[in-house]
């Protein structure tokens, strides 16, 4: 029983709660009002409160929060009240209206009411005619009537100022009575023509709202593809035409939302690097100057609301809609902010995961599209990523330095290489970092002068910038956009030009003047390459000995001494002393059986930045002084071994000559040919190939203007060479002449063995006729028996050593013809036409060609198999790919 009371009383405290703030929302929105007009419009709300609701609830266009909003609004344009606005004391109203235990519907509801009383008392104060309210109520009540009519439900007659009920707007149902639903207010009509004004500004807030992938009440997005979709609650109050612009328009927050996804780097869908900050900040900067827009749009929506509230109805009572901000409108607005957020939306796509110039490269594809305004847009995209690259070519070129974190720059520096090597091997280009709108001349002049101010600050220790790069790094830095120009005549690439040049020419004046670049060349052809030759001859005199001896038996401090006599006593003792300081003598480690022509050669020492230039270089001059040095060898052993000796004992074995006089002649013949083949190649080489291209690299180093000039003519001085001695070609050329100098040292080695047999034989006889000379002083005259037999069997073996000589020199003769025929097959095989007319020379009289068939026909794939070139091949090298078996006569 008591808990029933407490609940009885709270439920009163409620009600008086209610009734006072309900009171005081009334005397908020009327004013001070007489006694009975305020007590009426007090029972009407009361009476609603009271009563069932539902069908005003399901008639509402607006929510709650929208109907306190409006409220406010049009309660704050009138007089303040104790310093705040009615707009200020309604919502205190509202909040403790919300506080008390209420039903929301009737809330809802009784919130509808109170707006329409709000806006009917609004239009009353500004219009000051109360008989035009009149005519609206009255409207309103006919209207009402009619359309209760047609649903067959009784109405009261009207008095004659239209009002039912004593002014009332209710209308009388019998069929809902026993429901409480007897009486219905009838709707307002003009109320709701401007609720739909209302509703179709809301779905253009929703539309620009959209813009900026916000949802709304209408337009929701799609979880999985991120396109806008309409509310499927709420797309009932939207005719088809909406509905269609809506979707039409929403596709512009799409593609605004792809953009921020790839402008937003916690997504992990964006560009690398400094290039890549550069595109997502220009991204960001597009997302700004679009939400500026959109900006203006609501800015637009908003003050057209505030005219609408505030305009006065013009004469036919309809308000001035031709400012108003519609769907047709926005879809003549976003075409350009659509097709502009569209392609942005493909190159950020197109530049995910990419850094340094290939996303320069991507982005520069998009360029030349056939639309103005796309190309606009590349260009200014590209210049926002490129400002990071060209920042660094300034850099790289003004002042040698690499700024690349991300390894975006087409210049690397590799760290693990020396100083020694800084300018073939330090810097190099990075290819797949190369836009592909930077030509490669470009990009190694750029690479080549960044090289250069290296070069000096690290081996020369020239410190501090060049005169005027100052105003070459100010135009490089404020013309980006010429970076990526067609036609590579504009500023940007003038200053890199310039820059190239300058730095260039200074490092080349350094080169070849205080550190005589050229002059070092020079010594190096002359000594290296056996160009100065009375200092070669007097080296190979006084060498004659040390280069004789087992390998093991020497030494390089005794040649360094002879080294130095052979200077002094040439025309090399003239040159420069700086030149001659950086000669010396080389012992490699030997090997078995090796003597001092295998392991003594000749090395140029150089130092400092001559070493950076040069050093490179230093293997191939000694794979070049190999051969030389062996052509030299075999032309000793030929002038000064095997032809010396024969010419020094031609008169010491004339007693002999009848015995000897066939194998004499046949070693003088072949002795005369092998000479002529070395003085044939020593020729060709030392004059055709080393001083013809020679006297061209002369001419290029003349003619240079930067230090590149220099040493990539040089370079290719070199590698020509190469090719003219036999370095380079096939292993075939190089076996075939290697088998030329073994039949060479066979000969030498003949030689000595066959006049070791001569002098023997000669000595025997000698002794001989000593005995008779002194058993002729003696008067005992003739030989004894076992003296003559003695002789006589002497004799005969010398004979067969004559015979077996003959015979050996004959094997050394017709491998030597063997080893010269491959090796002009060879040189006629070459795709080199100098080797080609070469081999024509050494066989100028077809001596060979008569001799070997294989020299006499074509060069076809048929007679190449039969060849001896293809023999020795398959003698050595068996497991070849190449190797072609022979059928044999067995076969």
């Amino acid at each position: 029983m008591s808990q029933d009371k407490v609940v009885g009383t709270d439920v009163a405290g409620i009600s008086n709660s209610l009734s006072n703030i309900l009171n005081e929302m009334i005397i908020c929105i009327n004013g001070k009002q007489p006694p009975e007009v305020h007590e009426k419009a007090l029972a009407q709300v009361n009476k609603m409160v009271d009563a069932s609701t539902r069908v005003i609830w399901e008639s509402n266009t607006l929510t709650e929060r929208e109907c306190v909003v409006k409220i406010m609004k049009l309660l704050s344009t009138r007089e303040e009240e104790e310093d705040k606005t009615l707009g200020e004391h309604f919502f205190e109203l509202y909040r403790k209206l919300t506080s008390i235990r209420f039903d929301p519907n009737t809330r809802h509801s009784l919130m509808t009411y109170l707006l329409s009383m709000a806006d009917n008392d609004g239009r009353s104060a500004a219009n000051g005619d109360a008989d035009a309210h009149s005519e609206s109520d009255n409207l309103s009540q006919i209207l009402s009537s009619r359309v209760h009519s047609k649903n067959g439900s009784s109405l009261t007659s009207l008095n004659g100022n239209g009002l039912v009920n004593g002014g009332a707007g209710y209308s009388y149902d019998a069929t809902q009575a026993s429901i409480g639903l007897s009486q219905q207010s009838l709707p307002n009509y003009v109320e709701a023509t401007r609720m739909m004004n209302d509703s179709r500004q809301d779905i253009v807030t929703n539309a620009i709202y959209s813009f900026t992938g916000v949802q709304g009440k209408y337009l929701k997005k799609d979880v999985v593809t991120g396109r806008f979709k309409l509310d499927p609650q709420n797309m009932k109050l939207l005719t088809a035409g909406q509905a269609g612009m809506l979707l039409r328009l929403s596709e512009l927050g799409y593609y605004h939302d792809r953009v921020a996804k790839f402008a937003d780097v916690s997504t992990g869908f964006n560009a690398m690097g400094c290039m890549g900050q550069a595109l997502i900040s220009k991204l960001k900067e597009e997302l700004a100057d679009f939400h500026g827009q959109v900006a203006m749009l609501h800015d637009e929506l908003n003050r057209f609301r505030k005219a609408q509230m505030n305009r006065i109805p013009n004469k036919d009572g309809e308000p001035d809609a031709a400012d108003e901000l519609t769907l047709f409108k926005l879809l003549a607005w976003y075409i350009k902010p659509l097709h502009r957020m569209q392609w942005l939306t493909k190159i950020a796509d197109a530049c995910q995961m990419k850094k340094g110039g290939e996303l320069a490269s991507t982005v520069y594809d998009f360029l030349d599209n056939g639309h103005s305004m796309v190309n606009k847009l590349v260009e200014d995209v590209l210049t926002a990523i490129c400002g990071p690259l060209v920042r660094m070519i300034s850099k790289w070129i003004l002042e040698g330095g690499i700024n690349d974190l991300h390894s975006e720059f087409f210049v690397e520096s590799l760290n693990d290489v020396g100083a020694d090597r800084l300018w073939h091997d330090k810097f190099r280009l990075r290819l797949p970092m190369l836009p592909k709108f930077v030509p490669m001349e470009m990009a190694n002049k750029i690479l080549k002068t960044g090289k250069c101010i290296n070069f000096l600050r690290e081996i020369c220790e020239m410190q501090g910038m060049m005169r005027g790069r100052e105003e070459l790094m100010k135009v490089m830095d404020t013309n980006v956009s010429q970076f990526f120009s067609y036609t590579p005549d504009t500023s940007w690439h003038a200053a890199v030009e310039t820059c190239y040049q300058q730095t260039s020419k200074h490092v080349l004046d350094i080169m070849v003047g205080p550190h005589k670049l050229l002059d070092h060349l020079q010594g190096m052809r002359r000594y290296l390459l056996l160009g100065q030759g009375d200092f070669v001859s007097i080296l190979i005199e006084h060498m004659k000995d040390e280069l004789e001896r087992p390998g093991v038996d020497i030494y390089a401090h005794d040649l360094s001494s002879m080294l130095d006599a052979a200077l002094r006593c040439t025309n090399a003792q003239y040159d420069d002393p700086d030149i001659l300081n950086h000669l010396d003598v080389m012992v490699q480690p030997p090997f078995f059986g090796d003597i001092g022509w295998d392991i003594i050669s000749l090395q140029y020492i150089v130092q400092g930045p001559l070493a950076t230039m040069l050093e490179p270089t230093m293997p191939t001059y000694k794979l070049l002084f190999k051969p030389l040095w062996r052509m030299k060898h075999m032309e000793f052993v030929l002038s000064m071994k095997i032809w010396k000796e024969q010419m020094g004992n031609a008169k010491t074995l004339r007693p002999i000559n009848t015995e000897i006089g066939k194998a004499s002649h046949r070693l003088n013949l072949f002795t005369s040919e092998i000479m002529h083949f070395i003085h044939q190649m020593q020729y060709y080489v030392l004059f055709e190939v080393i001083e013809c291209n020679w006297v061209e690299l002369q001419k290029k180093m003349q003619q240079a203007t930067a230090l590149d000039d220099i040493l990539d003519a040089h370079e290719k001085f070199l590698q020509t060479i190469k090719v003219g001695c036999f370095v380079s070609s096939k292993p075939n050329v190089e076996h075939s002449l290697e088998g030329v100098y073994d039949n060479i040292i066979e000969l030498e080695k003949w030689q000595s063995g066959f006049y070791k047999d001569c002098f023997k034989e000669l000595s025997a006889r000698q002794d001989l006729a000593k005995v008779v000379e002194r058993s002729e002083k003696k008067g005992v005259y003739g030989l004894t028996n076992e003296l003559i037999l003695q002789r006589d069997q002497e004799a005969k073996i010398f004979a067969e050593k004559v015979d077996i000589a003959c015979r050996g020199l004959e094997v050394i003769a017709s491998d030597y013809e063997k080893a010269v025929s491959s090796f002009l097959m060879a040189l006629n095989s070459s795709h080199d036409p100098n080797l080609q007319l070469f081999g024509t020379r050494l066989d100028f009289n077809e001596y060979y060609k008569k001799r070997d068939t294989n020299l006499s026909k074509p060069l076809t794939f048929e007679h190449m198999r039969m060849s001896n070139v293809f023999t020795l091949n398959n003698r050595n090298y068996p497991n070849s790919r190449f190797v072609i078996h022979t059928p044999t006569s067995n076969e």
